[in-house]
C-alpha cells in the first residue's frame, strides 16, 4: 500500500471543471500486482472519481478540480492498495459495426464512426446539456461535414475534404488504445490518407478523450499527428480544410438565431471569418434551452493562433492553410510542406457547454487548456 498527499495549486486563475493529471513514482513492487485506488479531499474527505493508467513505470492519475478560487490550492489524498479495483460509473466504450459508441453512466455521449465504408471518420452525435446533439452529419448543403472531422482538401493535390467525384478518403487502420473509466474515455486510431486511386499520401495518429464535466458539459481533446511516411506532403493553400472541423445544429446557426464569437470579441462571420484567434466559439437555441460548442486552438500548434474558417449557415473549422483566402491582397499563401519522414502535430480541446461563450466562462476554460493548474506531491507512507 501506498498513501501520497497530493496539492493543486490554482495559480493565477480560478478553476472549475478543470481536468488535472499528473504522474506519480510508485513502488516497483507496487506496479507488479493488481491494485486500486482512491482520492478524496483532505479537508472534507470527500470520495473525487479518479482514473489511473500505469504509463512507462509510473500511475498518471487525472481528475476534475472544481471550485478552487484563484491564489489558492486544494489538497487531496491518494491511496493505492493491492487487489482488485471497484468497477466505476462513468464511461464505458461498446465497438460494433464499425464504430465505437461512447457511453457514459450507460447514456449514449457519441459515436466514434470508422467503418470502411466512410469518407472519413468522424464523430456523431454530440450530445450536449438539453440531450441533443450540437452537431449536424451530412446536411443537405454540404453533405461533406461530418459533425465534428478532421479533413483537408488539397494534400499533394488530392481532395480529402469533399464528397464529389474523385475525392481522396481518410481510412482506418487499427486501433492502438481504447480506455474507459470514470473520468475519461480515449480513443487513438491510426488513419492513412489516401488518394481516389488508393496511393497513400500520409499516416495520422489521432487520439480523442473526452472528459465529463457534469451536467452533458464536455470537453473533447483532439490530437493529431501526421507523419510524411511515403514521401513528402504538401498541404495546399485553400479553405476547405480544417485540422479540426464541426458542423452545429442547425437551429445552433446565426442564420437560426444563434451566435459567433471569437477570442478576440469578434461576433459572427464578418468579424471572425478569416480572422485569427485563439478560440472560436458557436452557441444557439437546442431544445429547452442555449447551448454552444468551442474549440480551443493550443499554443504549441503550427502558426498559432490559428485562422477560422466559420459559417453564419454552421461551418466552424480551425485552418491554418487558406492563408491566400483570409489575407486578401496581401500577397501571403499558406502552403506547407511536411518533408519525408517528418511528423507535424495538432492539439485541440472541444468545449460542449450550457448558454454563450460568456455565461460558460469559455475564456478562463482555454485558460485552464493552454495552463493547467501544477500539482506537487509528497509520499504519506
Amino acid at each position: 500500500m501506498a498513501k501520497y498527499l497530493l496539492e493543486v495549486l490554482a495559480g493565477h486563475h480560478d478553476r472549475d471543471k478543470c481536468p488535472v493529471e499528473v504522474d506519480i513514482k510508485v513502488p516497483k513492487e507496487l506496479l507488479e500486482k493488481k491494485f486500486s485506488i482512491s482520492l478524496t479531499e483532505e479537508e472534507s474527505g470527500k470520495s473525487v472519481p479518479a482514473q489511473y493508467e500505469i504509463i512507462e513505470g509510473t500511475v498518471h492519475l487525472a481528475w476534475i478540480v472544481n471550485g478552487l478560487k484563484a491564489g489558492a490550492s486544494k489538497k487531496y489524498i491518494l491511496n493505492i492498495s493491492n487487489g482488485k479495483e471497484e468497477k466505476e460509473e462513468g464511461f464505458k466504450l461498446d465497438e460494433k459495426d464499425g464504430e465505437i459508441a461512447i457511453l457514459y453512466n450507460g447514456e449514449l455521449f457519441s459515436n466514434y464512426k470508422y467503418s470502411k465504408e466512410l469518407s472519413k471518420p468522424y464523430m456523431y452525435p454530440l450530445i450536449g446539456p438539453t440531450g441533443l446533439s450540437v452537431t449536424e452529419d451530412g446536411p443537405k448543403d454540404h453533405v461533406h461535414h461530418r459533425s465534428f472531422w478532421v479533413a483537408h482538401g488539397d494534400v499533394n493535390g488530392a481532395d480529402i475534404w469533399s464528397e464529389v467525384k474523385g475525392h481522396g478518403k481518410i481510412l482506418h487502420k487499427d486501433f492502438k488504445k481504447k480506455v474507459q473509466g470514470p473520468v475519461y474515455a480515449e480513443i487513438i486510431a491510426n488513419n492513412v490518407w489516401v488518394t481516389s486511386e488508393g496511393k497513400e499520401l500520409l499516416d495520422e495518429r489521432r487520439r480523442v478523450r473526452v472528459w465529463a464535466l457534469g451536467g452533458k458539459e464536455w470537453f473533447i481533446d483532439l490530437e493529431v499527428v501526421f507523419k510524411a511516411s511515403y514521401g513528402d506532403v504538401v498541404f495546399g493553400d485553400t479553405k476547405e480544410g480544417g485540422i479540426a472541423s464541426i458542423r452545429v445544429a442547425p437551429s445552433i446557426t446565426v442564420r437560426a438565431g444563434g451566435r459567433i464569437e471569437n477570442s478576440f470579441g469578434g461576433i459572427n462571420e464578418p468579424e471572425s471569418w478569416g480572422k485569427r484567434a485563439h478560440w472560436c466559439d458557436y452557441s444557439g437555441p437546442l431544445g429547452e434551452g442555449w447551448v454552444g460548442i468551442a474549440i480551443f486552438d493550443h499554443q504549441l500548434n503550427p502558426r498559432h493562433p490559428t485562422y477560422w474558417h466559420v459559417r453564419n449557415y454552421g461551418l466552424m473549422t480551425a485552418n491554418i492553410f487558406g492563408i491566400s483566402y483570409f489575407e486578401r491582397g496581401r500577397g501571403k499563401v499558406g502552403t506547407l510542406t511536411l518533408k519525408a519522414g517528418d511528423s507535424m502535430r495538432f492539439f485541440y480541446r472541444l468545449y460542449i457547454h450550457k448558454g454563450n461563450a460568456r455565461e460558460a466562462n469559455v475564456k478562463d476554460k482555454y485558460i485552464d487548456f493552454i495552463y493547467p493548474p501544477a500539482v506537487n506531491v509528497s509520499s504519506l507512507s
